[in-house]
């Protein structure tokens, strides 16, 4: 809650926030958060209240509710069109007009009317949110709650913004009555372990499943983020949740099915062949051909030995990176492409249909391309038809970047020729979208799948058609069951032709109370499928998914593309003894509820880490401008668009191989030491094991102990996060006991293993390091002038910043 303060008269201590209650239902990796809020007006004037509150980016809002002095208002969800027209007859009658906007992305502003003096004003505020899923550990997030503050201008409107972003929270001793509760009802899959980082947590288990999150002691403030991690001990293919429930007397239930597809056994060593088609045209100037630059320096570097490729620039004229067709890709065909692609420029227009009949007449067939643009088409029709006619044996996987590209063009080819598009809107990261997709056209998926849901009489399900489903990433099934729930469903698909089927019996399944949280889940991911399905559609099929759309968001209480909120104020009127309803419009923006430092040259730094006895924190404050200019995911996006063709990484392409298996060895360190998800670096990530598995036993380890001991590290480590493909894994524990028997082998070199083996993770990582004299911190010089030859030192930085998170 902000007090806005129109004649800065000295109100400080006007606002007291007196009372914070977090309550949450959890599900299976799905929760609803309820946030209650009590301020008061401590001060002798009134005040013109303004509040501010954030909100997960993976979450979507499904309540706000606002008690001042006997009026309530609630936000209710209403057709934007609607709630548009409300508004405006509001102003042409001079009526109250609340204001709800989006300042920053996931960050919302409601201003709420004068607060008069000794008044309490009561917040309520609940979101659904999808929680992220990482390492079989499910993440919730609830942001910190700030102290009230005091908006005198709009540039203290940004300070307030940073200030809430940077989470700055009450002081202890402003109101001893302050009180912080939390409960949390957590219902899971399996056997589950519970941590948070920032508070003291009680928990109360109901079984294996089912357990209730407290806090164990009274907090007078809350100045963090509330982060629970909840670890699953076992993760299967194929997991769920019934939730049974009764509507005017009709027996019914929710299946709510998670499939984690394990394909390792599917995979097969076959030539692919890739061809890449880039738009250079002039709307792709600057950041936008910089970053599609960096997706296809990524995506060649995911290539297997075997495969082949071609790149095809599309300007004004096309420019075939090889000239003579299909190239095999090697060392010397990676060297080339990464210079070639480097000197694309952009052009006054691009040639897409032309690229479109080269790559299909004249690079032969049983191609994967991929085309990059965002630009619309003209002749959309005679492309698609075209395509439609020789698309062959070929698959056109599209990615549109930013809202300018034409989507029902890209999702038509992409469909025409078995493939899929992908949007990338311009907050996104061209890089990390790409790399997804082209991981999961590489590895093997799921297609032409069914359910036999047997006995179940299945009202209506989500999704109703299943497109693919993805090696190793999660899955969800919804149905909506009219009956008794029970039984056995049966998936059936096809993975490179193999036959893959999935027996899920659900009478193993846990059975919850907690349908209203499912439903709602069911309509937040049905609504997100049809705001997707829409760009593919025109006329009268697009005006009937937009009409489901609203229907859906109404119905469950969601905001949607094609919805927005309107107040209704509900108070007593004492004479008549009843309660009045009004409608306040609410002014909406455009952009309201819907969905780094560059340069090259670089010069040496000193890096202070401070080192404990069981643990690592790392001080930034000597390296601002290192830490602002190289943030990690920046880092890693760096480093993994200079791996070599054999799986690779060093500073200079003639190193030793003792050089390239310790920088290897430390990038992996690099990908695997951090909290972001890597997934989409999977099979870069793979290479790399493979390389070090291979050549380990060219390294002259006597000399380079320190090579083995990281080795003996990032290998341990790498098996123990779940990213290694099946058939590494042998390769892996062959080396690591190689690698073992080394060290054992010779006295000096014992204690090493010894503490290896008995030392935390982070304390060994530390020991890779230069300490200082009185072993309290790393002392670790970094130069990066060039990136490209700086791969060792940007992993050590990389490393460093992943130990401070």
């Amino acid at each position: 809650m902000l007090p806005y303060d129109k004649t800065n008269k000295g109100i400080d201590d006007g606002i007291l926030l007196k009372k914070v209650s977090i309550t949450g239902n959890l599900c299976a990796g799905y929760g609803e958060v309820f946030i209650n809020q009590i301020y008061e007006n401590c001060s002798d004037e009134d005040i013109e209240g303004v509040y501010i509150f954030p909100i997960p980016v993976t979450a979507v809002i499904s309540g706000f509710e606002a008690e001042i002095g006997g009026r309530t208002l609630k936000a209710i969800v209403e057709e934007k069109d609607k709630a548009l027209q409300v508004y405006e007859n509001a102003r042409i009658r001079g009526g109250s007009i609340f204001s709800l906007e989006e300042f920053s992305p996931h960050f919302f502003k409601i201003s709420i009317g004068k607060i008069i003096s000794g008044e309490i004003v009561k917040i309520k505020l609940s979101y659904i949110d999808e929680l992220e899923y990482k390492d079989s550990t499910f993440k919730l997030t609830i942001p910190a709650i700030s102290e009230p503050k005091i908006i005198r201008s709009k540039s203290r409107i940004e300070e307030l913004r940073s200030n809430l972003v940077n989470r700055l929270g009450i002081k202890k001793g402003r109101d001893e009555d302050f009180e912080f509760k939390v409960n949390i009802i957590v219902e899971s899959l399996s056997k589950v372990n519970f941590r948070c980082p920032y508070h003291k947590i009680k928990v109360e288990r109901e079984g294996d499943t089912v357990a209730k999150i407290t806090l164990e002691e009274d907090y007078y403030l809350m100045d963090k983020e509330f982060i629970l991690f909840i670890k699953e001990r076992e993760t299967l293919e194929a997991d769920g949740m019934i939730y049974e429930y009764k509507e005017n007397d009709r027996q019914k239930g929710i299946v709510y099915i998670r499939m984690i597809p394990k394909l390792d056994p599917y995979e097969e060593e076959i030539k692919e062949n890739y061809i890449f088609l880039i738009d250079i045209s002039d709307t792709m100037k600057g950041e936008k051909l910089e970053q599609a630059k960096n997706a296809l320096q990524l995506c060649i570097r995911n290539l297997s030995k075997g495969d082949t490729f071609d790149i095809i620039a599309m300007g004004v004229n096309l420019i075939d990176f090889s000239k003579d067709g299909m190239i095999e890709f090697d060392q010397d065909s990676l060297r080339k492409a990464s210079k070639w692609i480097d000197n694309l420029d952009t052009e006054e227009d691009a040639d897409i249909f032309g690229a479109i009949r080269y790559s299909l007449e004249k690079e032969g067939n049983k191609n994967t391309i991929l085309l990059f643009t965002d630009d619309l088409v003209d002749d959309e029709e005679n492309i698609l038809a075209y395509v439609k006619e020789n698309i062959g044996d070929n698959r056109i996987f599209t990615f549109g970047i930013d809202s300018s590209a034409n989507n029902y063009f890209l999702n038509k080819l992409a469909h025409e020729s078995c493939g899929k598009a992908e949007f990338i809107d311009i907050d996104e990261r061209i890089e990390d979208i790409v790399l997804r997709q082209f991981n999961r056209i590489q590895n093997p998926q799921v297609h032409n799948i069914e359910i036999d849901w047997g006995e179940l009489k299945v009202k209506n399900s989500y999704p109703r058609t299943i497109e693919y489903m993805y090696d190793r990433e999660p899955f969800s099934i919804f149905a909506n069951v009219l009956g008794e729930v029970g039984g056995q469903i049966v998936l059936k698909g096809n993975v490179d032709g193999k036959e893959y089927i999935q027996k899920v019996d659900i009478d193993n399944f846990n059975t919850e109370e907690n349908a209203n949280l499912l439903k709602k889940i069911w309509a937040k991911k049905r609504i997100k499928s049809l705001e997707i399905n829409m760009r593919a559609e025109r006329g009268t099929i697009r005006e009937s998914m937009r009409k489901k759309i609203i229907e859906l968001s109404k119905d469950n209480k969601l905001i949607s593309s094609e919805t927005t909120f309107i107040l209704m104020e509900l108070r007593e009127e004492p004479v008549l003894g009843i309660q009045l309803r009004d409608i306040i419009p609410i002014k909406v923006k455009e952009n309201t509820l819907n969905h780094e430092m560059s340069g090259d040259t670089g010069t040496g730094f000193l890096y202070r880490s401070f080192i404990y006895e069981d643990d690592v924190e790392i001080s930034l404050s000597d390296n601002r401008y290192l830490d602002e200019k190289y943030p990690r995911k920046k880092l890693l996006r760096i480093i993994a668009k200079n791996q070599f063709a054999d799986g690779a990484f060093v500073d200079y392409e003639d190193s030793s191989v003792e050089d390239k298996i310790e920088t290897t060895a430390m990038v992996m360190l690099a990908f695997i030491i951090g909290k972001e998800n890597i997934d989409i670096y999977t099979n870069q990530l793979n290479k790399a094991v493979s390389f070090i598995c291979e050549n380990y036993d060219e390294v002259e380890f006597d000399v380079r102990c320190d090579i083995l001991k990281l080795s003996i590290l990032v290998l341990n480590k790498i098996k123990k996060k779940k990213l290694l493909k099946d058939k590494y894994i042998p390769k892996v524990d062959n080396t690591i006991e190689k690698l073992c028997e080394k060290l054992h082998s010779r006295e000096e070199t014992r204690p090493v293993l010894k503490n290896l083996m008995s030392n935390s993770f982070n304390k060994n990582v530390a020991s890779l390091f230069t300490l200082s004299e009185d072993k309290k911190y790393i002392k670790e010089n970094i130069t990066i002038i060039e990136e490209r030859n700086s791969i060792f030192d940007m992993s050590k930085l990389a490393v460093l910043k992943g130990l401070k998170s």
